[in-house]
């Protein structure tokens, strides 16, 4: 096996390596020094893995502060919506309580893994085998030392429960066949087939104490090695975290705390922002994000690397018009996907059919605008479907100010083509169990995620999954065709794949795409340091107060 551990190459190259038989040089994607600015990047000839820094390991959405950062102090956000759950496996929350944990790698903006709990790592030349070198001395919040075990454990229950997450990792950890520990600081893991998606999980899912987990109430005491430790939950209140003083990133955190104040009205957070009651505004209402952003007392926070989408899933498994591709089809000519992102999104944004975003290999700008806004051609293609008079209800959060202009402008276009659209806003904690149940009549207006990440994700993305599907959409052809963007890596047969997948998709229309909209933040001028990652999470590691 072959040891190049710190060499930085692109993974899109990467996989062209393997196809042409550059088993050494797809190596160099094994691992990633710390950012050139570290002096970790120096040992990059050594032949030794990077020392740990506390360098954040994602580009930030700021300028860097000119002067230094200062320890002390609590941060307080506002965030809109309760959480649904303190498990760490959750993405829903993830800006709350992603906090506590820490990843085996996180990504840098082009896409190469660097070192987290994984402090280097081997691949074999067909992606089939990856030997996790951890990082030693990292201390679970508990006192217990991080080791092979734990990681082994994480790997294990998001594998065998799919109700973890709504079944958001069942695809993504589904090539795992086996895992070997040589020792507490080793993991070996095997795949039954290529594995180039291997570090979209690693990068994703949290790292969770076993032992405190599986204790009667658990769930209710989150446990990781993250920066920041479990203070108290409130349900439909507040979250509150503090300073882990053992963390392994030395000096890091330099906040005293965090403290997220839920809430359930946008307005209401926008109000207590300006009140000075905040600090942080977690995705307030695009038009406040417009209006402050002119305000010099206030900073805005965009994720430019965001891989988000916005979605309609309509639900198959039901006797509505959904179940009808005809009328599915008709729903994409009748979205306004223009003016959404200019009338909701205030041009914060790119209108497009696809759930992959630009950088993407299997982005392509012709399918990306293959419906167009026809109300004319909707209407036909109702008329053919049979359906007289078809009615339907559309779900989403009640806390998101933009689902329901969205919902609004679909039900003024559906009703003049003999659509009557029933507008059903649900509470955060009910609108996230029922996506993720799958158990809404018609449609759901909700978010894709993680179309940035190598196009393989699709297989663990619940909105287009072959396995997990939050529409209950399946099919014998859609596993096919979505084995063949996980597997393939010859580079000249790449694209078909990519293309096949993205005609199917458009076809059968179970979830229809509007259109980006970027993760953003409302902050004060004294707040330094936040950053979003690459896997849209507003980490707040480096952050730190001015006075």
């Amino acid at each position: 096996m072959w040891h190049a551990r710190h060499a930085r190459l692109d993974r899109r190259v990467a996989l062209k390596l393997l196809a042409l038989g550059g088993g050494a040089a797809l190596l160099a994607a094994c691992s990633a020094p710390a950012p050139a600015s570290s002096p970790a990047a120096t040992n990059a000839s050594t032949g030794t893995a990077p020392a740990s820094t506390g360098t954040s390991p994602a580009s930030t959405a700021t300028a860097a502060p000119a002067s230094q950062p200062r320890s002390g102090g609590t941060l307080r956000a506002g965030t809109l919506g309760d959480l649904p759950t303190l498990d760490g496996s959750w993405v829903a929350g993830a800006n709350t309580t992603a906090h506590i944990y820490d990843r085996l790698v996180e990504y840098d903006p082009k896409l190469n893994p660097i070192p987290m709990l994984a402090e280097s790592w081997d691949v074999n030349k067909d992606w089939t085998q990856l030997k996790l070198n951890l990082r030693k001395g990292v201390q679970w919040h508990t006192g217990r030392q991080f080791t092979s075990d734990d990681v082994e454990w994480n790997f294990n229950r998001v594998k065998t429960d799919p109700k973890i997450n709504g079944g958001g990792f069942q695809d993504l950890i589904a090539p795992l066949s086996s895992m070997e520990k040589p020792d507490p600081n080793t993991l070996i893991v095997k795949a039954d087939a290529p594995w180039p998606g291997a570090f979209d999980l690693f990068s994703l899912l949290n790292m969770i104490d076993p032992v405190t987990m599986q204790q009667p109430d658990g769930v209710q005491h989150p446990v990781g090695t993250g920066p920041f430790t479990f203070v108290e939950y409130v349900q439909g209140d507040h979250v509150t975290l503090k300073k882990n003083p053992s963390y392994w990133q030395t000096g890091k955190p330099y906040l005293d705390g965090l403290r997220f104040q839920i809430f359930t009205d946008p307005q209401a957070l926008v109000t207590q922002l300006e009140a000075g009651a905040l600090d942080v505004a977690y995705d307030p209402p695009f038009r406040d994000t417009a209006r402050l952003r002119q305000d010099p007392q206030y900073q805005v926070l965009i994720n430019d690397n965001t891989g988000q989408r916005v979605v309609i899933l309509q639900q198959i498994k039901t006797d509505g018009p959904t179940s009808n591709k005809q009328f599915r089809q008709a729903l994409q000519y009748a979205v306004n996907r223009q003016r959404v992102i200019d009338m909701v999104f205030l041009g914060m944004g790119s209108p497009g059919d696809l759930p992959f975003a630009p950088s993407s290999p299997a982005y392509d700008v012709d399918r990306e605008h293959r419906y167009s806004f026809d109300l004319d051609r909707a209407r036909a293609l109702i008329a053919s479907s049979g359906l007289a008079n078809p009615e339907l209800d559309i779900n989403y959060a009640s806390t998101n100010t933009e689902f329901a202009l969205i919902a609004q402008i679909l039900k003024s276009d559906l009703a003049t083509i003999g659509v009557t659209l029933n507008l059903k806003p649900l509470d955060s904690v009910t609108a996230t169990t029922t996506e993720f149940q799958a158990a809404y009549p018609g449609l759901f207006l909700g978010r894709s995620l993680y179309g940035q990440l190598h196009p393989s994700f699709m297989e663990g993305n619940p909105n287009f999954s072959d396995l997990v599907s939050w529409a209950n959409f399946k099919s014998d052809e859609l596993t096919q065709l979505t084995n063949a963007i996980v597997h393939e890596t010859d580079p000249a047969k790449q694209p078909q794949a990519y293309a096949a997948w993205s005609d199917y998709l458009l076809d059968e229309s179970w979830a229809v795409t509007l259109g980006a909209s970027s993760p953003h933040t409302i902050a004060t001028r004294n707040v330094h340091g936040l950053h979003y990652n690459l896997d849209e999470m507003l980490q707040a590691n480096d952050a730190w107060l001015d006075t």
